[in-house]
């Protein structure tokens, strides 16, 4: 059985922003990191960074969600 990874990483980031999350953590990739980057860019979300839990053997990606002045979603759809 194969997973798709960005599939993954954009299904974390849609059920964070529907139960209004500021932060979602997952799995580290180089894409992952990549597509963090572009969604920071083009202003989607507040910041991403690079976290060694402690104990754990893998890196996490931790992203900072984005949200409006009054609580609105920046992030409304991802399909």
């Amino acid at each position: 059985m194969m997973t798709d990874p960005i599939a993954d990483m954009l299904t974390c980031i849609r059920n964070a922003v529907r139960i209004e999350r500021p932060r979602v953590e997952m799995p580290l990739s180089k894409v992952k990191r990549g597509l963090a980057e572009v969604l920071k860019r083009e202003g989607y979300i507040w910041d991403w960074n690079e976290e060694q839990p402690e104990g754990a053997p893998n890196k996490k990606l931790a992203i900072d969600l984005k949200y409006g002045p009054n609580g609105e979603r920046v992030i409304r759809h991802i399909r």
